[in-house]
């Protein structure tokens, strides 16, 4: 089973749309399954979605390969998260302001 986690205006696709608790679907998985694949099957129109997909806390494209027991969290176009590089990519993404070199050694005092 797939566990979708739907936010905002999605919560509609689910039995429980109360903002104030999860609404999460479990989905049957099948093998070959995608992100996309998952979104079909609830019924969730395209259009509706944002670019805020996760599958298991790593940001997703609907391409991204789902597995039995993976968790996916899905966000509605209009509920774009403002801190989504806090999700690493699968290509490593950094967040910003963030150097790409080793940080600073401290000196051992000569002797």
């Amino acid at each position: 089973m797939i566990e979708v986690h739907l936010y905002g205006k999605l919560r509609r696709f689910s039995n429980n749309q109360d903002a104030s608790s999860a609404s999460v679907v479990s989905v049957e998985w099948h093998v070959n399954d995608t992100v996309v694949t998952i979104i079909d099957r609830l019924g969730i129109p395209h259009d509706e979605l944002g670019s805020n997909k996760f599958l298991n806390g790593r940001y997703a494209t609907l391409e991204s390969s789902v597995q039995d027991g993976d968790r996916l969290g899905l966000f509605p176009d209009d509920m774009q998260l403002l801190y989504k590089w806090y999700f690493a990519s699968s290509q490593g993404s950094r967040a910003p302001n963030q150097d790409s070199a080793e940080p600073a050694r401290s000196k051992e005092p000569e002797k």
